[in-house]
């Protein structure tokens, strides 16, 4: 992996910062169905309050913060969304249709049904998290 002198060893994780952490761990969890990392017993939250998940996905691992833990973090004050899309979460799943009939059974807000989109090579759906982080079911072939 080239890195140009960063020292980089690896892909880390994808974090999307949330305010309203169990609504949002739910979501991962219960309306996409991904399955809660625990690398060390009690590694998983014992309850839906945070501050801090993380989701084991094929190539990499999805993780929940709430955005005021972070902002301590870094020492920024703590300040509201701006309401504009920040993050796009892909997924690729085998059948993009069955994949939304699953998590609109399951209580998801589609934000755009599943289309063609040829210029991408793909076929795509659209969802939004809790707290309005997009979503997109994607399928293609290698």
């Amino acid at each position: 992996m080239s890195d140009a002198g960063l020292g980089l060893v690896s892909y880390g994780q994808t974090r999307v910062l949330v305010d309203d952490f169990a609504s949002s761990y739910r979501f991962y969890r219960d309306v996409l169905g991904l399955p809660p990392k625990q690398e060390v017993p009690g590694d998983v939250p014992e309850s839906d309050d945070g501050p801090y998940a993380c989701f084991a996905l094929p190539g990499g691992d999805l993780a929940l913060f709430t955005r005021a833990y972070m902002d301590a973090a870094i020492g920024a004050e703590h300040r509201a969304r701006d309401g504009v899309d920040g993050v796009v979460l892909v997924l690729r799943v085998a059948d993009v249709d069955k994949a939304v009939a699953v998590v609109r059974e399951r209580g998801a807000r589609i934000a755009a049904e599943p289309a063609e989109q040829p210029a991408w090579g793909m076929r795509v759906a659209h969802l939004r998290a809790p707290e309005g982080t997009l979503v997109e079911l994607c399928q293609y072939d290698d």
